[in-house]
């Protein structure tokens, strides 16, 4: 059902949702190729094009979804302090 929340992604697609979230201009299209389309089905990552010099290729960006998801996974973890934004 599109109601029910997503249940919190581990191991390999965690690592993948962490890695994309260090990469804001785009994550190499090849990289984690088995966890990513998994977690693009889930909407937290999208694949579009990245722009670079003289070039266009395909990338992976976090969603807002992936974000959040990301968040409330830190913010469940006994000890983790969560960053505030700088706004």
């Amino acid at each position: 059902m599109p109601s029910e929340p997503i249940a919190p992604v581990r191991g390999r697609q965690l690592e993948a949702l962490r890695a994309c979230l260090l990469y804001p201009k785009g994550m190499r299209y090849e990289a984690y190729p088995s966890a990513m389309p998994a977690l693009a089905k889930l909407g937290l990552v999208v694949s579009r094009p990245a722009l670079g010099p003289g070039r266009r290729i395909s990338a992976w960006f976090i969603t807002r979804e992936g974000r959040d998801h990301l968040a409330e996974i830190d913010a469940s973890k006994p000890g983790v302090r969560t960053k505030l934004p700088l706004e």
